[in-house]
């Protein structure tokens, strides 16, 4: 007795097409789970004070290692899918004050910030008065969470890297 053999699938345009569909779906799915709603806050904040999506895969800490293409791929996703972009909304609402006041505190400086920065001179010992007087100066300019203790550590920074105007 033989038994049958089962006819080797032949695929058509359309079961190609849905094939492709559940494959991206997938991916989406599995990047919903490495993005945490901190991970994405921390992207959407960074990027508006760096304009910048390098800077942002360069110089901020994620939860976990994303690289410069997933960075752009969640940026791009985040403005123009609709369903990530609501699921992500919906996760970030639902963070705790406090965590969000976290994400907020490591926000990449703007060159403009940094630009303000460089105004106080190396050679001059500032203290957090000054950087408070520069904060009320320029409320346009610092992002909304900056303190004039994160200022002068950011200056500090900048001061042993030699990045202030009058230092060469």
């Amino acid at each position: 007795v033989s038994t049958p053999i089962a006819p080797s699938p032949v695929l058509t345009p359309g079961l190609a097409k849905r094939m492709k569909k559940s494959k991206q779906s997938l991916q989406v799915t599995k990047d919903l789970g490495r993005w945490k709603p901190a991970d994405d806050l921390l992207l959407i904040n960074a990027v508006l004070q760096t304009n910048d999506l390098t800077s942002v895969h360069l110089g901020v800490k994620f939860s976990c290692r994303f690289n410069l293409r997933e960075i752009q791929e969640r940026w791009y996703a985040l403005l123009y899918d609709p369903i990530i972009s609501k699921l992500a909304c919906q996760a970030m609402r639902q963070l705790h004050p406090e965590a969000i006041a976290a994400i907020q505190s490591k926000v990449l400086f703007s060159k403009a910030e940094e630009q303000l920065l460089t105004k106080v001179g190396s050679t001059s010992q500032p203290t957090l008065d000054t950087f408070q007087e520069l904060l009320h100066k320029h409320p346009d300019v610092f992002y909304p969470s900056r303190t004039a203790k994160a200022l002068q550590l950011h200056w500090q920074l900048m001061k042993q890297y030699y990045l202030l105007d009058d230092q060469t």
